[in-house]
């Protein structure tokens, strides 16, 4: 006989990630873990556990806002976090900002609701320690409908919506978040420079847990073979994107009330 588990208890954090690969290394520290389905049948498991002292439930909802926006409602509806965490990958606008950099958004705006005034997050950043590895930075975020790839696309994102990082999904979890007077805070670890352009095949061979897809990838290194070197460095700078979110969310987490 299957043993069901006993309803989730309120937490004190959810967080909503879009991909496996950001977002695995932070689960792997929690203790305690409990695994929720998803009851419609989908392979988005909802992870609950327990980091330090407080109850963190984790979704890797999908890509894009219609995915980020199930997963927001999910976790509101079925685990009552006090703060919703939307957290990630995201990519630099700002030249200023560097690989790894950790980015609070002050302002989140969505590229597909240019007119609509920016969402304020009223929350600063941790001052950057003189001599640490690790740089914090704040500023605004928008949401694109679409990988903004190429240095171009990023430099013109940016004189449209004077933006400093980009993302697919903080926009839809923010705006249902305000809807319903939910604390907030959306944290992007940048994994791509504004002056550096993603390979092509990014756009079709990941697949939807952040891992390649082996018939698109096949079909990609058949057509530019040069391509492994460029996917082999995506995935190397996207573990360590996910290696920096898991050790600044700790610290972060710990002190939401």
């Amino acid at each position: 006989m299957t043993q069901l588990l006993p309803p989730p208890v309120p937490a004190d954090v959810g967080i909503v990630a879009a991909l496996p690969i950001e977002i695995g290394p932070t689960i792997d520290l929690l203790r305690d873990v409990r695994t929720y389905s998803d009851p419609e049948g989908s392979q988005r498991a909802v992870v609950e556990g327990m980091l330090g002292e407080k109850v963190v439930v984790i979704v890797s909802a999908g890509v894009g806002r219609k995915a980020a926006a199930k997963g927001a409602r999910r976790l509101l509806g079925g685990h009552r976090p006090r703060w919703l965490v939307s957290a990630g990958f995201g990519g630099a606008l700002d030249p200023g900002l560097r690989r790894n950099d950790v980015v609070f958004a002050t302002e989140i705006v969505d590229a597909a609701s240019p007119d609509a005034p920016p969402l304020a997050i009223g929350l600063t950043p941790p001052a950057s320690t003189p001599g640490s590895k690790i740089r914090y930075s704040s500023g605004r975020l928008v949401t694109a409908s679409k990988i903004v790839r190429t240095a171009a696309e990023k430099a013109a994102m940016r004189g449209r919506f004077a933006a400093e990082v980009v993302d697919m999904e903080t926009a839809s979890v923010a705006s249902i978040c305000a809807d319903r007077g939910q604390r907030f805070l959306a944290i992007r670890v940048i994994s791509d420079e504004a002056g550096a352009d993603l390979p092509p095949e990014v756009m079709t061979v990941m697949g939807p847990t952040g891992g390649f897809r082996l018939g698109a990838t096949i079909g990609a290194l058949w057509k530019r073979p040069g391509s492994v070197k460029d996917l082999w460095t995506l995935r190397e700078h996207a573990i360590e994107a996910a290696d920096r979110l898991a050790e600044v969310l700790p610290g972060i987490i710990h002190q939401l009330d």
